[in-house]
């Protein structure tokens, strides 16, 4: 099959108007709910939120001058990236955008699906997992980005421009919802299961910093509410 790269640019760069039936909508909200929300389906489409959690990590790290030497993910859903760098400033802007990243990410694609500019956006999306495969260090951590990348990949190249509206959707909804999940779960780290602090992004900087994690969860929930105030202007506007 011939890829056509001038063809797939001319397509990608179509403006895509959003015009879903109400049962599109249903439609496309239960397979969203369906990916997040039982635990036997999470337990793998899970790994694609912490993978897009840690590339968080990783952007946030190279914008403030880290050097980032690896990225690793667990079956079980854990993560690490791993960065070298000086000052405090770095430290704490690179842990900070680790949960918001999903619903940054999803605010960007609804903003984008608004727009008309889902095909891009999908463009973008899957260079962005392609560039991320460099930093990869293990095998789940291979397995979860490559197959991001070939399914986005798939759907640049060969799907027709009207898929791009129902893919964009859907990475867009999962990652909102997913986003939202891993909150409670920082939450309820920090409130019921105090034990399991040391997985908290917050309580990580207070260790770096010498300061306090209730501090640094704050401004991490500060950060998802504002994703998420963006995601709700954008969805207004595509009803």
């Amino acid at each position: 099959m011939n890829v056509d790269i001038a063809d797939t640019w001319h397509r990608l760069a179509q403006p895509v108007n959003v015009e879903l039936n109400l049962w599109q909508w249903l439609i496309v909200l239960a397979v969203v709910l369906l990916a997040v929300i039982p635990m036997p389906i999470w337990r793998f489409t899970g790994l694609y939120s912490t993978l897009v959690h840690e590339l968080g990590h990783i952007v946030s790290a190279l914008l403030t001058g880290r050097y980032v030497t690896g990225l690793r993910l667990g079956w079980n859903h854990s993560g690490e990236v791993v960065s070298k760098g000086r000052g405090k400033l770095s430290v704490i802007v690179s842990g900070l955008f680790g949960y918001p990243a999903p619903l940054w990410v999803s605010a960007i694609m609804f903003w984008a699906i608004s727009a008309g500019y889902a095909g891009r956006a999908l463009g973008i999306y899957a260079l962005f997992f392609l560039l991320a495969l460099v930093f990869v260090r293990n095998w789940p951590a291979f397995v979860v980005c490559a197959l991001s990348v070939v399914l986005a990949l798939a759907v640049v190249f060969f799907a027709p421009v009207g898929a791009y509206i129902y893919l964009s959707l859907l990475i867009a909804g999962f990652l909102l919802i997913a986003g939202l999940r891993d909150y409670i779960k920082l939450l309820s780290v920090h409130t019921l299961r105090r034990h399991d602090l040391e997985q908290s992004d917050a309580y990580l900087i207070a260790r770096s910093t010498n300061t306090f994690a209730t501090l640094w969860l704050l401004i991490i929930l500060l950060l998802g509410a504002i994703a998420l105030w963006f995601s709700a202007l954008s969805l207004l506007t595509l009803f």
